[in-house]
């Protein structure tokens, strides 16, 4: 969650600091801020509001050391109090930070000065300014009583200095000073190479230098990284990103088609030989979009299963060194699933990540990377990405089979003919008004109708769920009444019929039901779907039900790009 930056600049750096917030601002949006030295003392300015507010009240500012945040919140609510930066005691240090230290109340025990917020950060700048020596000295010395995740930067008497643990964090020289941020989308333009902070590793900045530290304090040396081109933008504008991200989904597939095609992406992996069992594991949409790949790889005749990454590592599952253990995030960042990851890596397992982000925290930790070439994401609610790791999941799948040749004409057929469905008007209006929402499939549409449910949760706050349509008389049945909306999925052949008999059941309890579908059927409200291949079906039916959220959510007055309580990047276990 929370995105950090820190700027040390020959000439004005509060502009390019709330430039780099407005792009981080997807990790949190509770509140933002920035500190900066001004004649000798430091100066900190917030907002409650958003980015555009603090550039408005930041307008005039200036200064060529300036840190800044946004905030996804974990401690204390949402107040100015707890919004950061957060100052020392004595007002000398100030610092932004991004994580959780979970011994915070400990050490503030500890630590003999008054505090003005509820959050965990102000305990760690306390504590940095009752440590000794530089600020180098300081922070790294601090970071050894702190038990949790970090990734901080921190300003004291002209000093910049920033460190990490597990949280990401990434530095750069550009021109005209040096640049620390939690993305490193915010490097774009200004940056061609940039160094990659590892954990409990820390850098002084200034203007024409940075030096790096290792946690004992001692100074050690970094090669840097090529800026990759992450800032392919296939923006459709609209007045939302989530409405324009929906619409590439088109543009996006045709591009990870191509990109695999054309690349060398598969001749780079190191794969166990003769694959016998995958194992995947995702938090989320991402988790989703996992479950329809081991269904993919289950066609395919692998033994598949798919794990929570927030229970897998405290569950008793029984290892297979001889497995391929897949992690899927569209951040790289989620600190459950990078949890799991380094886990299995320590247990010498077989790792691949099938992520959206280059140089991100879980393609460091696998051996093996499948990106998913879907461009930058920037609404919370995944779009585009979860199409696209569903898409490269069954690519994945006719590689492992050997069947891939075989196939690229139907999948170049489908990139070209695929077309985006929105979800129509008038039965919007017709349907707007249920608060009771049941999304049912069978088998793969049982999938969709999770990932379906979930958008719907996630934007418009309605509590919908999902369930398998032939478990409805196995006790959820007994919800159904008039009052209840019922958003049925079926593009499977085979249990076609089955799924028909399951609405009949729904329909007799005077439930409303809605088809998704591309099959006939003159026996329900239907939205038709575009008849493709059966495995392309799950990308073509979840569009219409992403549109459904969005146009819900718009109809309520609410932000589908900054819905409550979310994060698009989890950092926080």
């Amino acid at each position: 969650m929370c995105g950090i930056c820190a700027y040390k600049t020959k000439e004005n750096a509060v502009k390019f600091a709330v430039e780099s917030l407005k792009i981080l601002e997807y990790r949190g949006y509770d509140s933002c801020g920035i500190s900066f030295l001004k004649n000798g003392e430091i100066e900190t300015v917030k907002s409650l509001i958003d980015i555009d507010d603090l550039k408005k009240k930041t307008e005039n500012k200036t200064s060529n050391l300036v840190i800044g945040h946004t905030r996804w919140a974990t401690h204390g609510g949402v107040t100015l109090k707890n919004a950061h930066p957060h100052l020392s005691s004595s007002n000398k240090i100030a610092l932004v930070h991004n994580g959780i230290i979970e011994n915070y109340k400990t050490l503030k025990e500890n630590l003999n000065c008054a505090f003005q917020s509820e959050t965990d950060s102000e305990v760690l700048v306390n504590l940095i300014e009752s440590e000794k020596g530089s600020l180098i000295e300081k922070v790294i010395s601090a970071s050894k009583k702190v038990e949790g995740t970090f990734a901080i930067a921190v300003i004291e008497n002209g000093e910049l200095v920033v460190g990490k643990r597990e949280s990401p964090l990434y530095v750069a020289y550009f021109d005209g000073g040096v640049v620390a941020t939690s993305d490193i989308s915010a490097f774009v333009g200004n940056v061609k190479e940039f160094y990659i902070l590892n954990d409990n590793e820390f850098a002084s900045l200034n203007e024409n230098k940075i030096e790096f530290f290792n946690e004992n304090g001692e100074k050690i040396k970094k090669n840097a990284e090529i800026l990759p081109k992450i800032t392919q933008n296939f923006k459709i504008f609209d007045k939302t990103h989530m409405e324009s991200e929906i619409k590439e989904t088109k543009i996006v597939l045709k591009n990870t088609l191509k990109e695999y095609l054309n690349s060398s992406v598969f001749s780079d992996l190191n794969l166990p030989k003769n694959i016998k069992e995958i194992n995947l594991i995702a938090c989320g949409t991402a988790f989703h979009s996992a479950l329809m790949g081991a269904e993919f790889f289950k066609e395919q005749g692998i033994n598949s299963h798919t794990y929570v990454a927030s229970e897998f590592r405290y569950g008793r599952e029984i290892l297979n060194k001889n497995a391929l253990y897949i992690f899927v995030s569209q951040s790289g960042e989620t600190a459950d699933t990078i949890a799991c990851a380094k886990l299995l890596k320590e247990k010498k397992m077989h790792l691949l990540a099938l992520t959206n982000t280059p140089n991100c925290v879980l393609n460091r930790i696998c051996e093996n990377v499948l990106p998913t070439f879907a461009g930058k994401e920037f609404a919370v609610a995944s779009t585009k990405a979860y199409c696209c790791q569903v898409f490269v999941l069954f690519i994945f799948s006719l590689f492992l089979s050997q069947k891939l040749q075989d196939n690229i004409d139907e999948l170049i057929k489908f990139t070209n003919e695929f077309q985006i469905q929105d979800f129509d008007k008038d039965l919007l209006n017709k349907i707007s008004s249920f608060q009771k929402i049941f999304f049912v499939g069978r088998e793969k549409d049982y999938i969709t109708a999770l990932e379906a449910s979930l958008k719907l949760k996630e934007i418009s706050y309605i509590n919908s769920i999902a369930i398998p349509a032939g478990e409805l008389k196995h006790g959820t049945l007994a919800l159904v009444d008039e009052n209840t909306l019922v958003i049925a999925i079926s593009t499977e052949k085979n249990v076609r019929e089955k799924l028909l008999s399951n609405l009949e059941e729904i329909r007799a309890r005077g439930g409303e039901v809605v088809l998704v579908s591309n099959f006939s059927c003159k026996d329900y409200i239907k939205i038709p779907l575009q008849a493709m291949h059966e495995n392309f079906m799950p990308i073509v039916s979840i569009i219409p039900l992403q549109f459904f959220a969005l146009r819900m959510c718009e109809k309520l007055g609410y932000n589908p790009d900054k819905p409550k309580n979310l994060a698009k990047s989890v950092t926080v276990e």
